[in-house]
C-alpha cells in the first residue's frame, strides 16, 4: 500500500510539474516566428507603412536612445528615418518567447546593416517586444524596445 501511494504521489507531482513548468509550445513558437518573419519582410522591403500596421494604434516604441514614440504614425516616421539612412537586412533570433492568454512577449537578438556613401556598417542588439491579440484576431505589437551597437 505504501509503495502504491508513493507511486501515485510521484505521478501526481510529475503531472503537476508538467502543467506549471514554463515551456514553449510549438504553436507559440510558430506564432512568434511568423510575427518576426512578417516584421522582417516589411522592414527589409523598406515599407514603413506596412511595418507600422503591425503595431497597435497606441503602441509605444523605444529605439534605445532614451526616447519613445507612440502610435502608428510616429512609428512609421521612425522606421522611415531608418530606411532613409540606408538600414536593411534585418534579422531576428529569438532567445525566449512566452504566451499568457492574449499576450505574447519575446526577447531576441537582432542584426541589421546600414549603408551610406558606399560604407556598410553592421549593427546588432537585443530587443524586447510585447504583442497582444486584438479583437480582429491579429497579433499586434503594443510595446517594443531595443538597444544597438556596432557589430565589429
Amino acid at each position: 500500500m505504501k509503495k502504491t501511494l508513493r507511486y501515485l504521489g510521484a505521478c501526481g507531482l510529475c503531472a503537476l510539474f508538467t502543467l506549471v513548468a514554463p515551456h514553449p509550445t510549438l504553436a507559440q513558437d510558430k506564432l512568434v516566428e511568423e510575427a518576426n518573419a512578417s516584421w522582417n519582410k516589411y522592414f527589409n522591403k523598406g515599407d514603413a507603412h506596412g511595418l507600422a500596421a503591425l503595431y497597435d494604434e497606441k503602441a509605444v516604441v523605444s529605439p534605445g536612445n532614451g526616447k519613445t514614440v507612440q502610435g502608428r504614425e510616429e512609428i512609421e516616421k521612425l522606421f522611415k528615418s531608418y530606411f532613409d539612412a540606408g538600414v536593411h537586412d534585418h534579422t531576428i533570433d529569438v532567445v525566449r518567447a512566452s504566451r499568457v492568454g492574449n499576450v505574447m512577449y519575446e526577447t531576441a537578438n537582432w542584426t541589421a546593416v546600414a549603408e551610406k556613401d558606399g560604407k556598410r556598417t553592421q549593427y546588432k542588439g537585443v530587443l524586447l517586444k510585447v504583442m497582444t491579440k486584438s479583437a480582429d484576431g491579429k497579433w499586434r505589437t503594443t510595446a517594443h524596445t531595443w538597444n544597438a551597437e556596432e557589430n565589429k
